[in-house]
């Protein structure tokens, strides 16, 4: 869908996503990443106020997608940093939850 604008959340900031390679990674030690960027996000201070979502991890392709919430791109960026916790991209995302008859139909 082209130019579609990211919408606020109910609590006036944005979803972003936050895509990761992570060649060799465990789901052992991604876990242990996941846990370092909630600490983060949870005390973000000066970085703005950031919240962890979760994630998902892919281990097929070495990747992972998580998920918050910010006021701003660089906010997400500055506490993954912070983490020390690599990502490749950070990106606003628009939710478009499933509606009517197909709603929680399986693919």
């Amino acid at each position: 869908m082209t130019g579609a604008c990211p919408v606020p959340t109910v609590s006036g900031m944005t979803v972003f996503l936050v895509f990761r390679d992570l060649p060799g990674v465990t789901r052992d030690q991604y876990g242990a990443a996941q846990r370092a960027v909630a600490d983060v996000a949870a005390r973000a201070g000066p970085h703005g106020q950031v919240r962890y979502r979760g994630g998902y991890f892919l281990p097929a392709s070495a990747r992972a997608i998580c998920v918050f919430e910010a006021t701003s791109a660089a906010d997400v960026e500055a506490v993954n940093q912070r983490a020390g916790v690599p990502f490749t991209n950070v990106t606003a995302a628009v939710d478009l939850p499933a509606t009517g008859p197909e709603q929680g139909r399986s693919i």
